[in-house]
């Protein structure tokens, strides 16, 4: 079957392999070649189809000219009748209605083998005219990915004392339930009765990776599954005191110690942490002023538990990491302030503020925020 005219390169048969390796090492993140189309031959040569972009195609010639002979050459390729679709937009553009195929989602989290979507674009559409439609796109996503058995539509936003969000099964095998792997480590928790993201992937590494000293005493305020405490703990030699409200996060969190091998050691607690402002509480009185560094990746209310903070941290001076949204314009600057002034009012401050930025963007208008501070109680 014939199609419209597109790209070749073209090399001798017996540079194919090296034309092949070449292209793997110059385009490690970007396709070249064009899967839709037949590989052709003509007499001594080969013919690769490319995709049709004329940046890259500039740049293919620039970086391999030296390297291999070829020729570009425009002619009408063949459609591959074994060429698999590997997008949600060429899985549906047969199935779907062309105004439907605008909406489809250009990304979804996956935990293990679950994914999660979320249907921004159709919020203003009849809920019988949208049902079928999410249902074939929860079906294309698996079988796009043979890793995904179960998709959930997000259908509120996270909130609550427990941090979670009302998910709605779409199509595959109803589990709520799913490993999750990350950084090297290993997570069992419950989509709906626990929180996690793993839009927090960078961030978890990043801290994990930091300049931890080893025996450093951290504390995790808000530790849910466990996927910074963890993460921390496989690769430093450390103690860490971690803490959930939400009794079935702790559970998870305590099967997720066991799963993985790890330097440190993890403490789990399952209470809320405003009673460690209790002068009576005995594990207040353990951990007062003896924290080297501190998480609290409550982003929407971290602010109001700095007071549980300052009683934990160490009085000479220890490391914050502080999650906080911030509405737009100047949302680092808005999350620097917050903290100062909290600070303040308790009789601490700022030393030092060791890195500041955007980790994502949290809704049109506000951002989500992390600050790395050195703190010390005032003199």
């Amino acid at each position: 079957m014939k199609n419209k005219e597109i790209s070749f390169i073209k090399v001798k048969k017996c540079e194919g392999q090296t034309l092949l390796k070449l292209l793997k090492a110059y385009f490690k993140d970007i396709a070249i070649i064009n899967k839709k189309f037949k590989v052709e031959q003509e007499s001594n040569y080969i013919l690769f189809p490319l995709i049709d972009d004329h940046i890259e195609l500039r740049n293919l010639i620039n970086k391999i000219s030296n390297k291999i002979p070829f020729e570009i050459v425009q002619k009408q390729g063949i459609l591959n009748s074994q060429f698999k679709p590997n997008t949600l937009y060429d899985f549906l553009k047969n199935e779907l209605p062309d105004k439907f195929l605008e909406m489809i989602p250009h990304s979804y989290d996956q935990l293990g083998k679950v994914a999660i979507l979320e249907f921004k674009k159709f919020k203003d559409l009849k809920k019988k005219d949208t049902t079928i439609i999410k249902k074939k796109i929860a079906n294309a996503i698996i079988n796009l990915n043979k890793n995904i058995e179960s998709v959930f539509e997000k259908k509120s936003k996270i909130r609550g004392q427990h941090r979670l969000r009302e998910l709605e099964f779409l199509n595959g095998v109803n589990n709520t339930e799913t490993l999750y792997k990350e950084n090297g480590c290993i997570f069992k928790l419950d989509i709906v009765k626990t929180f996690f993201t793993p839009r927090l992937i960078y961030e978890r590494k990043r801290i994990s990776d930091a300049n931890i000293n080893e025996n450093e005493l951290i504390v995790d305020l808000f530790a849910g599954v466990g996927p910074f405490s963890i993460q921390i703990a496989k690769k430093n030699r450390v103690n860490i005191y971690s803490f959930d409200i939400n009794p079935l996060a702790y559970k998870y969190l305590r099967e997720n110690i066991k799963k993985n091998h790890l330097k440190g050691k993890i403490f789990p607690y399952n209470f809320d942490v405003k009673s460690l402002l209790d002068p009576q509480n005995e594990l207040r009185k353990k951990l007062n002023d003896s924290a080297d560094r501190i998480i609290m990746n409550l982003p929407e209310n971290a602010i109001k538990f700095i007071d549980v903070a300052c009683v934990l941290m160490k009085r000479s001076g220890g490391i914050l990491h502080i999650y906080q949204f911030c509405e737009q314009p100047n949302a680092i600057k808005k999350a620097l302030e917050n903290l100062t002034k909290t600070l303040k009012n308790l009789n601490w401050k700022v030393k030092e503020i060791l890195n500041s930025k955007i980790v994502k963007s949290y809704s049109p208008k506000s951002d989500m925020i992390v600050i790395d501070a050195e703190i010390k109680m005032l003199e």
